[in-house]
């Protein structure tokens, strides 16, 4: 099997951001396709990690760095914050995302987490200050509303196609049918006039008598009995034909 292309490439840490980053790829893989997104928890084969970091890096054109409320207060077993440290792994895929100029960075800003000033970071992630960042909201509401902001931007600086499977567009809301509106059924109608003839009709030769007001009774009560099936036997083809 050949290397995966990863078009997108979502760097995030673990202890910070990782559902928002799973919650991420989930929903660019929908639009884009799963063989354009790299996330090192289901991306990673056997071999060296670093390597594989390094060539989907060269191979994207977007790189998404998720910052959440922990990203910059992480620490590590000598309480060191880990973004400060040259060895993180999350620091360097930072790094080289920022060193390639083939890759547009792009800070994704989660639980209402502000952009960290330059003053906050190592010197060699402070270019990420420099990037235009999205933020994606906590409701479903906004988080939809920024996901379509976000993703026109993905598709504009990286020329990536929409996969087949997204070509309805599910981000883009959908014309609202109007209401079935009744309307008179003609041959429902002709068929009611007929059956009350042949009522009447039928009540005069077996000798029986119809009052002034029965016949205006049955017209529509047949209508209605006539048009029902129809309306019925309709839905019926209908749901046999969507079952197939």
């Amino acid at each position: 099997m050949g290397k995966r292309m990863a078009g997108i490439f979502i760097s995030y840490r673990q202890a910070d951001a990782k559902a928002w980053a799973i919650s991420l790829r989930d929903d660019l893989a929908e639009v884009f396709g799963e063989e354009q997104i790299f996330l090192d928890k289901d991306t990673l084969q056997a071999g060296n990690w670093r390597d594989q970091i390094n060539e989907a890096l060269d191979r994207c054109a977007v790189a998404l760095v998720v910052i959440g409320p922990r990203w910059l207060t992480t620490v590590d077993e000598q309480n060191r914050p880990r973004i400060g440290l040259s060895d993180d792994v999350h620091h360097q895929e930072v790094t080289l995302a920022l060193s390639r100029s083939g890759v547009t960075v792009i800070p994704v800003l989660v639980e209402d987490t502000p952009m960290p000033r330059a003053e906050q970071l190592p010197e060699d992630l402070r270019r990420l200050c420099d990037q235009q960042a999205y933020k994606i909201g906590d409701t479903q509401a906004r988080r939809k509303a920024d996901l379509d902001v976000l993703i026109k931007s993905i598709q504009e600086v990286s020329g990536l196609d929409v996969s087949e499977e997204d070509s309805t567009d599910s981000h883009v809301e959908q014309p609202v049918k109007p209401p079935p509106q009744f309307k008179m059924d003609l041959t429902a109608l002709v068929s009611a006039f007929v059956l009350t003839v042949g009522s009447a009709m039928l009540a005069f030769l077996s000798n029986l008598s119809f009052t002034n007001g029965e016949p205006v009774v049955l017209l529509p009560l047949f209508y209605g009995i006539v048009w029902g099936t129809k309306y019925l036997w309709h839905k019926r083809v209908e749901r046999r034909n969507e079952a197939t």
